[in-house]
């Protein structure tokens, strides 16, 4: 159970919650420019793990359980859950458009 609480708080927090979207996309910005400005390339990381919803469970459950194995199945749950969603806000906006 425990993993789809950590599957749902990533899914929020990096796409679907809007009010944390603006300083989330400000933290991102940020670090974008400190990377550029002072060549640590490095930070990569970071801004991939705040841009994409399957990295943040990932580290997310990794950090919060200590348990490799849950946070793959954690991970691999939020792509699933992820594909589903996107999938039918597809079909109900095709649906809209008839």
């Amino acid at each position: 159970m425990e993993i789809l609480y950590y599957s749902a708080i990533s899914l929020l927090a990096i796409k679907y919650f809007t009010p944390i979207q603006p300083l989330r996309e400000w933290v991102v910005d940020k670090v974008i420019q400190v990377m550029i400005k002072l060549k640590w390339f490095w930070l990569h990381h970071v801004v991939q793990v705040l841009a994409c919803p399957f990295c943040f469970s990932f580290w997310l459950s990794l950090g919060l359980t200590f348990n490799i194995g849950k946070a793959a199945v954690t991970a691999m749950l939020t792509m699933l859950v992820m594909y589903v969603i996107e999938t039918l806000l597809k079909y109900l906006s095709d649906d809209k458009s008839e």
